[in-house]
């Protein structure tokens, strides 16, 4: 595959293009046998080894920067269901973690990075293929899974790579506007109770909608209000989702 770099080991996938922004081309997609110190929104850490799928996608200039972490989302959802015989019902809890079984199993982090007059964005994707359930017990992440713990399927992972890898171009080329009525479709949230937490503490309303911008539409005593996903973190009353 072109435009693809093989690394056997990483601390981040993201911090490896970030370095290179003004090198690298357009396009150019960066895997790792493993990943040493990933990184998810808001400074989580991603819970790594070779079970899991590392992948940062370098994107300069891309359309509509502000709903680019929901569209790669999408693109990953799209990948999932193309790689597996039987694919479960992939889903998106807002902003863009891709859900299987009301379980986490990819995380996304979108990084912007200008050089000159160049905005280059990382798109950071981190799948959990293969990882058993006791992975993810030991180390206290009872959200989370792995595509073969919750489905007993585990794609290829050369297949997955270049399919996520295509997904994630195709959905950049589109506007939001084209990706709007499938994104709301996949969305969890909507309809339901969540805890939408800032730093200045926590607030609870019911998912309502999608604005066009990608902004979370919440309601509660007080009336409508938006939320973006650079400011908040969603979750459920219950739960993650």
């Amino acid at each position: 595959m072109q435009n693809l770099i093989y690394l056997e080991e990483v601390d981040s996938t993201n911090n490896y293009v970030k370095a290179r922004c003004g090198e690298l081309a357009d396009g150019v997609a960066v895997t790792a046998r493993i990943q040493t110190a990933g990184r998810g929104r808001r400074g989580h850490e991603w819970a790594d080894d070779e079970g899991m799928l590392p992948l940062s996608v370098l994107l300069k200039n891309p359309l509509d920067c502000d709903t680019l972490t929901a569209r790669v989302g999408l693109a990953v959802c799209d990948a999932i269901g193309k790689t597996l015989e039987n694919p479960p019902q992939v889903c998106l809890k807002w902003a863009n973690d891709v859900i299987v079984a009301n379980h986490k199993v990819c995380g996304i982090l979108c990084e912007s990075v200008f050089f000159g007059d160049c905005r280059n964005v990382i798109c950071g994707i981190g799948i959990n293929i293969s990882q058993s359930e006791d992975f993810f017990r030991e180390r206290n992440l009872p959200h989370a899974g792995s595509l073969w713990s919750l489905t007993g399927q585990a794609p290829d992972r050369e297949e997955l790579l270049k399919s996520v890898v295509e997904a994630v171009k195709l959905r950049a080329a589109m506007p939001f506007a084209d990706c709007y009525n499938e994104y709301k479709k996949r969305l969890v949230n909507l309809g339901l109770s969540v805890r939408i937490i800032s730093p200045s503490g926590e607030r609870i309303a019911t998912a309502v909608d999608v604005a066009p911008n990608g902004f979370l539409i919440c309601r509660d005593e007080d009336g409508e209000f938006a939320v973006s996903s650079g400011e908040v973190s969603v979750r459920g009353l219950d739960g993650y989702v």
